[in-house]
């Protein structure tokens, strides 16, 4: 989108040219004209802006009735300052009241002009409603941060006690020493400085002892040294004798001091609390004693910080058997560590391995023993990114986790080991620091070997992008070619063309000979081909016998020419077949850019429009587009102008194709397709009209009109002839994107009656590189009712095994283009193979597409494939063919005559 100052000026000479009024209406931002204070132009994005009916319902309006009273004044100065010097006021950012009394914020960008040959001020508004209450919502945010990180600081001070008790405990410090220093701690952090004490339970159960009273004179440790604890024995005894917290406020009227309050007295003690210390069991070991010379309740933060307190002193009377623990635990975690298949790694600051497990050896490709000791990058050359590219020295995970002391988690990184393997890992790192270094001293490295899922997805790509026969750039790459191709032609102001290349007399051939031998016919074009092109210029195959070159960089179109001819002589030339020579031609459309069109399809259309010419021309020859080939468009035109009226003229019909079982040869489903019938140009391809449902929107009520007929027509045969059928309906990019999809589907599964498990959706995984968060609720809702989801055409577009994982697809179709190739190629075997196989891992089912031949069903069936689709079975039929085609299977499976 233009930046709003560009887009300003295009829409204030379009006000007033009726050339440009069409897209003034149009443009998506609001337009208003103010000339003497009222509004004398708006454009629709206007009229919707202000929720108006239309621009007739704000002409004539002061604009004063439409700003807020806030801004009238403000808007007023810059109107008069605009008109006395005639220049254009920055933008700033206003209040609108909307015909319905709401308010929205919007930026405006102001600049006069002449409009009918008076002064007047040209207005473009865009809403920020939602931007300001982001905003909003991010000041909230900060501010609750900010509160947040208070409790934070107050809660660290508690945790810096809680640290010098662990680190005292973590030194060995002699237990008295501990408990004194807990003591001593407690008192400077308590209000008003009471004396503590820690009374520990004798062996006895019944007696207490004396562990710590630093504040207190010998003589009160004497006389509590013995002392039996009970239901009233002062607060220590209580507390040990109950086990829970004692409180005396005041010790002189507690009758819980009857016993002791002599001695309470001869020490000046007026208040008392305490807490039983007992283990993680609940055993009890003493009690925590807290003195005041005074009465004195406790605060929530004073309980608060002695519960920690008891607890830290728990922990240093349990420090030998806490001990005697982490040497088993250590044991236990050795063992454990060992016997991982994940590899494991410490590596010191200076790079040295520490230690590492087995598994870490295995992957790393060393012997054992002989990995601890070695230095970081003594046993592999250089460390990749996921994307392939060399990550620097300094930037390796190791070398950035000691530096911010932060972890990593799930990188994927290369190692290229010293012969020149690559090993792939999924890995952690993670800073080991001890509590007395401000930085990490080491780094702990936990990876997984996924080499061979990365090969997989390596294949994969490469399946998307490249076709599986000629292995040159299919369609998909093409596309993605041609886009960046045209966008550097641009910036540099340079010439790209489109070469579309379709062999004369190929059918002739694969006919007679076999699709084996038309596939080495098609691999010996594509050979030929690549010898004729410079290295920066791109050869891919759109499939069958089409070919498309982009060529960039060239001088003049005699360049083309030459390329051309080099195209013709090569092809030419006799292809060696079985013994045999046969002679192929090939009919070359050209387009170029700028001159014939400014973007990858239609300059493809083009060259496709100029191939056809040449063909009519007697083939074998070049022909570079021209005016007279809009025929093409012609056609085009037709068939946008007539599927408006299709759908209720009822010209779409389903047809069906089954779906069937390898294991048994059952029919389990059908796939319904849509078809075109039209009464002036009969049946229209729907290759055809599809692409063009899709861009004017039309696929969402035809999907709509074909997903009902498909229900209502399976809810039938599932009634009469087979009530285990599932229905399988394409459901393309542009409808999932209709924010009715689900509720859409919802009503037509209840008025149809139709079990949702009987649904199955086919999507492209084009529709699968759409935003993930956008496409996830749609997905959830309609699995939640029980909806399956198939992908289509797998193999040919974007595939990913992330897609696999992340969306809940329950059934791959593997591309017919596969299915050609078995069993005669090789590589069509391997990922077939490997499709199934990895569906099979993710509990998936595998549907093959195009299946003709018998070899290609017994393979199927010994790979592990579950369903197939094809003519080798049944071609797509009319609904009352495919009943016959249900009627007599039943009849067989029943065993009737």
């Amino acid at each position: 989108m233009a930046p709003i100052n560009s887009r300003r000026t295009a829409a204030g000479k379009a006000i007033g040219n009726d050339g440009y009024e069409t897209l003034v209406q149009l443009s998506p931002d609001a337009l208003y004209v103010v000339q003497e204070g009222r509004l004398v132009f708006i454009n629709a994005a206007g009229a919707r802006q202000l929720n108006a009916s239309g621009p007739d319902e704000l002409f004539g309006l002061p604009l004063s009735l439409l700003l807020h009273p806030d801004c009238i004044a403000q808007s007023s100065e810059r109107v008069t300052h605009m008109l006395a010097t005639g220049q254009s006021a920055p933008p700033m950012e206003q209040k609108y009241l909307r015909r319905d009394g709401s308010v929205i914020d919007v930026e405006v960008c102001s600049a006069p002009f002449l409009y009918q040959g008076k002064p007047a001020i040209q207005v473009i508004a865009r809403d920020i409603t939602d931007r300001k209450a982001a905003e909003e919502a991010l000041r909230i945010s900060r501010d609750r941060h900010q509160t947040l990180a208070e409790e934070a600081t107050r809660a660290r001070k508690s945790l810096q006690q809680e640290k010098a008790i662990l680190e005292m405990i973590a030194l060995e410090k002699p237990l008295p020493e501990v408990l004194r220093d807990i003591c001593l701690g407690a008192q400077q952090i308590l209000s008003k400085q009471p004396h503590c004490a820690i009374l520990l339970l004798q062996a006895d159960g019944k007696h207490m002892r004396v562990g710590a009273a630093p504040s207190f004179p010998d003589a009160y440790s004497r006389l509590v040294d013995g002392l039996e604890i009970g239901p009233s024995s002062g607060s220590c005894g209580t507390a040990i004798y109950r086990n829970e917290q004692v409180i005396v406020e005041d010790i002189e009227r507690d009758p819980l001091w009857e016993t002791y309050r002599a001695i309470a007295s001869d020490f000046g003690l007026r208040a008392c609390w305490s807490s039983p210390i007992a283990t993680a069991a609940g055993t009890v070991l003493g009690a925590f004693g807290i003195y005041y010379s005074e009465p004195h309740a406790p605060s929530p933060e004073d309980l608060a910080f002695i519960a920690d307190i008891t607890h830290m002193v728990g922990i240093a009377i349990h420090k030998d058997k806490v001990e005697r623990s982490l040497l088993e635990s250590e044991e236990r975690y050795r063992s454990v560590v060992t016997c991982l298949t994940e590899g494991i790694v410490v590596q010191s600051r200076d790079g040295k391995v520490l230690t590492c497990n087995p598994s870490a050896e295995r992957i790393l490709r060393i012997k054992p023993g002989g990995l601890v000791g070695v230095m970081r990058g003594s046993y592999f050359k250089r460390v990749l990114s996921e994307n392939g590219i060399e990550i620097a020295w300094d930037e390796l995970p190791s070398q950035v986790v000691l530096r911010t002391g932060k972890p990593l988690l799930d990188l994927v990184i290369g190692l290229e080991m010293r012969d020149g393997e690559i090993v792939w890992v999924s890995e952690n790192v993670l800073p080991i620091q001890k509590a007395d270094e401000t930085k990490p001293s080491a780094v702990l490295l936990s990876f997984t070997d996924i080499s061979v899922v990365k090969e997989a997805q390596r294949r994969l790509q490469h399946m998307a992008t490249h076709d599986a026969l000629t292995q040159l750039p299919n369609r998909s790459y093409l596309t993605e070619q041609l886009s960046r191709s045209l966008a550097q032609a641009r910036s540099r102001k340079q010439q790209v063309a489109v070469l579309f290349l379709d062999l004369d007399r190929f059918k002739n051939v694969n006919d007679a000979l076999g699709h084996e031998a038309g596939d080495s016919l098609l691999k010996m074009v594509a050979g030929r081909l690549a010898s004729c092109i410079r290295e920066h210029d791109t050869l891919a195959r759109l499939g069958g016998d089409e070919f498309v070159i982009v060529v960039e960089n060239f001088d003049s179109s005699a360049h083309l020419m030459a390329l051309s001819e080099r195209i013709l002589q090569a092809v030419s030339e006799p292809f060696p077949i079985e013994g045999n020579e046969y002679y192929l031609g090939v009919s070359i459309g050209i387009g170029i850019y700028p001159h014939d069109a400014a973007d990858g399809p239609t300059l493809l259309r083009c060259a496709d429009s100029a191939m056809y010419y040449a063909k009519e021309c007697g083939r074998n020859h070049c022909q570079f587009f021209t005016k007279e080939l809009n025929a093409r468009a012609q056609r085009r035109y037709f068939i946008e102008k007539n599927i408006r009226r299709a759908l209720a003229q009822h010209e779409f019909q389903l047809h069906y194709q089954a779906k069937v079982e390898l294991k048994t040869g059952r029919i389990v489903g059908a796939e319904a397709l849509l078809r075109w019938n039209n009464p002036d140009a009969g049946l229209v391809p729907s290759g055809d009209f599809i692409p063009i449902a899709e861009e004017t929107g039309l696929i969402v009520p035809i999907g709509q009109w074909a997903l009902e007929q498909a229900c209502r027509q399976a809810v039938k045969w599932r009634s009469s002839l087979m009530p285990g059928l599932r229905m399988a309906v394409n459901l393309s990019p542009r409808q999932f994107q209709d924010e009715n999809l689900v509720a859409a589907i919802t009503d037509v599964l209840r008025r149809t009656a139709m079990p949702a498990h009987a649904l199955e959706l086919e999507l492209t995984e084009s529709l699968l590189m759409g935003d993930t968060d956008r496409l996830m609720p749609v997905f959830d809702a309609l699995t939640e009712l029980g909806v399956r989801f198939a992908l289509d055409d797998f193999g040919t577009g974007y595939s990913s095994l992330s897609y696999l994982q992340r969306f809940p697809i329950g059934n791959l179709k593997i591309d017919r283009s596969f299915i050609n190739g078995i069993p005669q190629n090789r590589d069509s075997v391997a990922l077939t193979q490997a499709i199934i196989a990895m569906a099979q891992a993710l509990q998936m089912s595998v549907t093959a597409e195009g299946v003709e031949e018998e070899r290609q069903v017994n393979f199927l069936k010994q790979a592990g494939c579950h369903e197939m689709q094809g003519f080798y079975f049944s071609e797509p039929v009319s609904a009352e063919i495919f009943e016959m085609l249900l009627a007599s299977a039943v009849s067989v499976e029943r065993g009737d005559a």
